[in-house]
């Protein structure tokens, strides 16, 4: 192992690093010069964990398998305490999708064309952070991901994602930078936003916090004419009605505010309160009587437990509820 790579990574583990050397010792894990070293690195770091088999690729899927069920699955006991996501197994985790998802499954090892593609994951009951070999921030809420290509040869920039993202986009002359969301196309120059785009809800979300963005036709949705949206816009797209809004001086903090794990509700239904909650705490909760999901709630939370989040929804709603092993049951009172 090269020592002044390890000593890097050390750093980074530590959290000593300015935010411009914390970009730096990420965008390292972009490098396909550095793979080897980075693959070895982290194999050393995982290597604690009980029936850990590096000796070849099937033993480091089995590895990236046993890694992923821990992170999802929440043991028994304290439920508040069960809810936080220990740091370095979410860490390791993006890492080696990045490393062995990228290298094993989308690198086609016959083409000539030296582009690899990377993906980078958060799951339930988790937010993350990846940068792009350009420099570009993104964060992902709970139960997103990207896909992205990279390679010396590549001219534009682009990103395919699910779920929600938030970009703070590396301006780089002549070369775009393309989102691509499940029915429409962002293109970008240098800016900051947010997309929401999960599969099973009805809308997506883009709204635009610094600079602008150009919304362009896709697969499933074919424009007239491209939108363009100014610091404040918020275009929201109807994915059952086919519908397009365009919303003006909107509080940017309510929809980007969950990457610094706060939560921001205005007016949100119980149902979609529900869905939220289960992605950003990764549970399971089951609504008793259906009329529920009509009441509607305002509150903010910061780093709260999801127990503690049920507790002031049971003060402030005619609700209460009861964990019955990894499931929340809310009850009308």
């Amino acid at each position: 192992m090269n020592p002044q790579l390890s000593g890097k990574l050390e750093k980074l583990r530590s959290g000593k690093l300015s935010e411009k050397e914390r970009k730096k010792v990420l965008a390292l894990f972009h490098e396909e010069r550095l793979e080897y070293d980075l693959k070895q690195e982290l194999f050393h770091q995982l290597e604690g964990m009980p029936d850990a088999d590096f000796r070849n690729k099937k033993g480091a899927k089995d590895m990236f398998g046993r890694l992923w069920k821990r992170i999802e699955n929440i043991k028994e006991g304290d439920a508040g305490r069960n809810m936080k996501i220990n740091y370095l197994y979410r860490v390791a985790a993006i890492l080696v999708i990045c490393i062995f998802i990228g290298t094993l499954i989308y690198r086609n090892p016959f083409s000539s064309v030296k582009t690899g593609y990377y993906i980078a994951i958060a799951p339930k009951g988790s937010i993350s952070e990846t940068i792009l070999p350009d420099g570009t921030t993104i964060f992902l809420n709970a139960g997103s991901k990207i896909r992205y290509a990279t390679g010396k040869d590549l001219k534009n920039r682009e990103v395919y994602m699910e779920g929600e993202v938030w970009f703070d986009v590396q301006k780089i002359k002549k070369s775009t930078f393309l989102v691509h969301t499940p029915c429409y196309d962002i293109r970008v120059t240098g800016t900051k936003f947010n997309v929401k785009a999960y599969p099973e809800e009805e809308k997506i979300i883009t709204t635009l916090e610094k600079g602008s963005i150009e919304i362009v036709s896709g697969d499933k949705l074919k424009l007239t004419n491209n939108i363009i949206l100014k610091p404040g816009d918020q275009l929201v797209f109807n994915k059952n009605g086919k519908s397009l809004q365009v919303g003006h001086q909107v509080n940017v903090e309510t929809f980007s505010a969950w990457k610094s794990n706060k939560l921001i509700f205005v007016n949100m239904s119980l149902g979609e309160l529900v869905k939220l909650l289960e992605r950003r705490y990764g549970v399971e909760i089951t609504v008793s009587d259906q009329s529920l999901l009509n009441y509607h709630y305002d509150g903010t939370f910061k780093n709260e437990t999801i127990v503690e989040v049920l507790n002031i929804l049971q003060e402030t709603l005619p609700v209460k509820y009861r964990i019955k092993n990894q499931t929340i049951l809310i009850m009308k009172k």
